[in-house]
Order: C-alpha cells, then sequence, then structure tokens
C-alpha cells in the first residue's frame, strides 16, 4: 500500500494556509469502515522504504455513493480505480500511474436527523500502533476503533486527537514508500489540522509520532507549526479560521497536486461538487483551492510553481 505524502523543505514550501481557509465544516465520525479488509496490495520492494514515523502514508475517503465518488475523482484528477473485495459493502483503490493514492470504502449514512459528514481519513505511519493508541488516551485522545490488523494493510487504530481531529494510526510491515518519489497531478501533496489550540495540537502529535516541532516562518510564527520527520516537512498545524466557534472540533485536510487550481475549482463544480475556499496565492508560489465532493467531503488541491524544491530535506 503505497503513501501518498511529499516531501518538501520546511523552509520553502511548508504550507500554512493563510486565514483564507474559512471551512464551515461540521466534523463527525463516518470513518469506522476505514478498516475495511483488502487485497494484498504491497508495491514492488524498489518503492518500498523503512518504516518512516510520522509520514502521512495513506488516505481513505467513506463515502455513501462509491460510483459517483469514483466518477467525480476521475473525471477531476485522473485517477482510476481498482475494486477490491471486503467483507462487506464495496471498496475501491484509486491510482495514478499505477500506484495506489487512496482508498474508497461505500458506507451508506445512517437514517438519523444529523447523519455525520463523509471525510477523507489521513493514516500517520508508527512503529507500534498499540503504543499510539495508549499514548493518545494518556494526552487527551480517544481511540475510535482499538489496534486491529487488516490484512494486505498492516496493523491500524482511528483516533480522535484531544480536540476531536480524526486520523488513523499506520504499522504496514512491509515498509512506506521512500520519500524521493516526484509528485504529479492526483497525488496528494501537503497535509494540514485546522485546531483551536495548535499548540497544543502540535504536543499531542509529537508524544504519539516522534515528530520535531517548529514555528512556522514570519508571519505566522508562534501562530501555525510544522510537523517533521526524518528531516522532513510532513504537515502543518494551523488555528481554525476565524468565522468558526472557538470550541469547534480539530480537522484534517489534505491536497492534491493539480495542473491548475483554477480549472480543477471550476471542474469540480460542474462534476456536481462544490467549492467552498476559492483558487487563491498561498505561501512560496504555491495556489491552493478547497473544495468538497458531491456527498461533501473536503479535500483540496494544490498548485506548486517549484517542482526543483520537491524532495528535497530541510
Amino acid at each position: 500500500m503505497p503513501p501518498f505524502s511529499r516531501p518538501f523543505r520546511a523552509g520553502t514550501a511548508a504550507i500554512t494556509l493563510s486565514a483564507a481557509l474559512t471551512l464551515g465544516l461540521g466534523l463527525t465520525v463516518f470513518a469506522s469502515d476505514a478498516l475495511a479488509q483488502t487485497a494484498d496490495t504491497a508495491e514492488t520492494p524498489a518503492a518500498i522504504s523503512k518504516t518512516l514515523p510520522g509520514k502521512i502514508v495513506y488516505t481513505q475517503l467513506t463515502t455513501p455513493d462509491l460510483a459517483k465518488a469514483k466518477a467525480f475523482y476521475g473525471a477531476l484528477l485522473g485517477w482510476t480505480f481498482q475494486d477490491r473485495p471486503v467483507s462487506r459493502g464495496h471498496y475501491a483503490e484509486a491510482l495514478v500511474n499505477g500506484h495506489v493514492v487512496a482508498g474508497l470504502v461505500e458506507r451508506p449514512l445512517p437514517d438519523t436527523e444529523n447523519p455525520p459528514q463523509p471525510l477523507w481519513l489521513p493514516f500517520i505511519s508508527a512503529l507500534d500502533v498499540p503504543t499510539v493508541a495508549k499514548a493518545a488516551l494518556q494526552w487527551g485522545g480517544k481511540v475510535l476503533y482499538r489496534p486491529t490488523i487488516v490484512p494486505g494493510r498492516g496493523e491500524q487504530a482511528i483516533i480522535a486527537d484531544p480536540q476531536g481531529g480524526l486520523f488513523a494510526a499506520l504499522y504496514a510491515p512491509h515498509g512506506d514508500r521512500d520519500d524521493t518519489d516526484a509528485t504529479v497531478q492526483g497525488d496528494w501533496i501537503w497535509n494540514a489540522i485546522l485546531t483551536p489550540a495548535p499548540a497544543t495540537s502540535a504536543g499531542f502529535y509529537q508524544k504519539l509520532f516522534g515528530y520535531q516541532v517548529e514555528d512556522a516562518p514570519p508571519p505566522d510564527t508562534h501562530q501555525r507549526y510544522i510537523l517533521d520527520s526524518q528531516s522532513i516537512a510532513r504537515a502543518t498545524v494551523n488555528p481554525l479560521p476565524a468565522r468558526l466557534p472557538p470550541d469547534a472540533s480539530a480537522r484534517w485536510i489534505g491536497f492534491v497536486q493539480v495542473d491548475s487550481v483554477g480549472s480543477a475549482a471550476e471542474k469540480a463544480v460542474q462534476l456536481g461538487g462544490r467549492v467552498l475556499v476559492q483558487p487563491h496565492p498561498d505561501h512560496q508560489n504555491s495556489m491552493i483551492a478547497v473544495l468538497a465532493d458531491p456527498s461533501g467531503a473536503v479535500f483540496g488541491v494544490m498548485e506548486w510553481h517549484d517542482p526543483s524544491a520537491a524532495g528535497d530535506a530541510k
């Protein structure tokens, strides 16, 4: 199972997501079926490295309509799909240039007045998932699904951080994909967590995954933080947008590389999605936008203008 997180130099391309990220999103759990069992999808040994704790190595969408999701992401991002057998429901892997970039699992929304919102769930590499789960409890998090062996993937647990941000810890016995591969259209390129307590949140993830935590460059110093592992920037920790209540839940958001953010935003609307944050320049020669697919699952798109920086350690 290949990962998607790509390396960037923290001083050069650590995207801090400007105040234009005015996401008005509810965050409720619709991630239980991240435990879907899949066939073995390990890559060839040349593509695999040792375990890289702290690297975001996979992402999975739980959606009420798999066919609609495949049509949307295929047309928008150029993903192709391979259906995989699961114990119940339907599951597909998304591929770019033959490597897996995501998993999509179909589960119907519960028949309630306020059903949970479909979401993308990040999987963070860990050497010892039970230890991470235990530490999460110790430092104020919640273990939503205890450590479980998933055939074809490894051992994983689904966790909520103290501010409600959802993620999975994953140990893949075959290792994680190397940090040297260049990104292309359709690859995940960056990750961030929006949280009401950035400093506390950065400390929580540091305790679980051993991150080195750095202040973001000015003018965001002491407001946003960069999470590094293996001397590579993995994600940023950002304050919630001002329009959200201060006690709103944290939420992770992943960004997919596209050739044109403006074109991607226009096409997303044509395909039945929404533009939550209009295309705009972000830090270090990038353009970003935040979109929602037809079911409401939120993700970002990014246009990166300095590909020579990708793949470099700090």
